[in-house]
């Protein structure tokens, strides 16, 4: 019987194993590190190719002649878009109709839901979210149906409100609310109004809900009347909450009631209900002039860029938390 040698061991080189760990830990971590960017790298698409894309397109569009005629290409004409915008009676007016629709819709975004939601705040048991639920019905309506809604309620020969008008004898004829240059606008920002007010009184909801319930009690045992609990407490804590709706209302007016401009006056009469998006709107697709409604897109994403900017510096200056 033979005898057999014993196998030799090969030790393994010096560094090899530390070397592959080494690795492996730098490969972890590298996933570790892009982990966050692949989670976001779809919203990341989607923004580059819904809103990035068009607003470099825009700012291309803005110094460019064209009507979109199919084979035809745009044409260089520098800065005549900007120079003929604030020449155009009509740009300048709708400018004049923004403004009224941002600060008339203030009192609709904020006073009034802010007195709605801390009334509704001290109801007790299902009647607070009943009423809250109520409030907020006209703002999941779809737009079309709200207008058409409104439009037969203001209709001059069959309308509810002027035949209510006419039996009270507060008029003498019909009036065409649509029509009259008086009226116009002011029933879309009545409109845009009363859409709005559920929205804004759920958020004004959901900041009183985040009150520390303590503030109330001791105001209470102070004997603290409920219009100076109102002052002392429940204006500073919902103050972030004002603030944010003071700047959504300023921001969004316009597109808030682009909808109804369309639908009920489309601008008239005489441009007297328009506002600066319709301006937009008509000057692209119905008069064909993509490049003047570019360059008046692309003024008013500077001059609401800079809104935007200083309402966030005034956030942080006056918003009071309770931390």
């Amino acid at each position: 019987m033979s005898h057999m040698e014993p196998t030799a061991v090969i030790p393994p080189l010096a560094g090899t194993a530390s070397a592959t760990h080494a690795s492996v830990s730098r490969r972890a971590l590298l996933m570790r590190r892009l982990k966050p960017y692949l989670y976001l790298l779809p919203a990341i698409v989607l923004l580059i190719i819904w809103m990035y894309r068009p607003l470099l397109y825009t700012c291309y569009l803005a110094f460019q002649k064209w009507g979109m005629v199919p084979g035809t290409e745009p044409t260089f004409v520098g800065f005549d878009n900007f120079t003929r915008l604030f020449r155009t009676d009509s740009f300048v007016h709708s400018i004049g109709n923004t403004v009224f629709y941002t600060v008339g819709l203030l009192p609709f975004s904020i006073v009034i839901p802010l007195i709605l939601a801390v009334v509704t705040d001290g109801m007790k048991g299902k009647s607070k979210n009943f009423y809250r639920a109520i409030f907020f019905i006209p703002m999941i309506l779809a737009p079309v149906s709200v207008g058409a809604i409104w439009r037969w309620l203001f209709h001059p020969s069959n309308g509810l409100v002027n035949n209510l008008l006419l039996k009270l004898n507060v008029v003498d004829r019909p009036i065409a609310f649509f029509s009259d240059a008086q009226w116009a606008k002011w029933i879309i920002l009545f409109i845009t109004g009363w859409k709005m007010i559920g929205f804004a009184v759920l958020m004004f909801s959901s900041a009183l809900t985040g009150i520390n319930r303590e503030y109330y009690e001791a105001a209470s045992i102070d004997g603290a009347g409920k219009f100076r609990v109102f002052i002392r407490i429940t204006a500073p804590l919902v103050s972030p909450m004002v603030l944010f709706m003071l700047t959504m209302s300023i921001l969004f007016a316009s597109q808030w009631t682009f909808a109804y401009i369309d639908m009920l006056t489309a601008g008239g009469p005489y441009g007297s209900s328009t506002n600066v998006y319709y301006e937009m709107y008509k000057n692209a697709f119905a008069n064909m002039n993509v490049g003047f409604s570019s360059a008046a897109a692309l003024v008013f994403f500077v001059v609401f860029g800079l809104i935007a900017l200083g309402l966030n510096a005034l956030s942080r200056k006056l918003s009071f938390y309770d931390n």
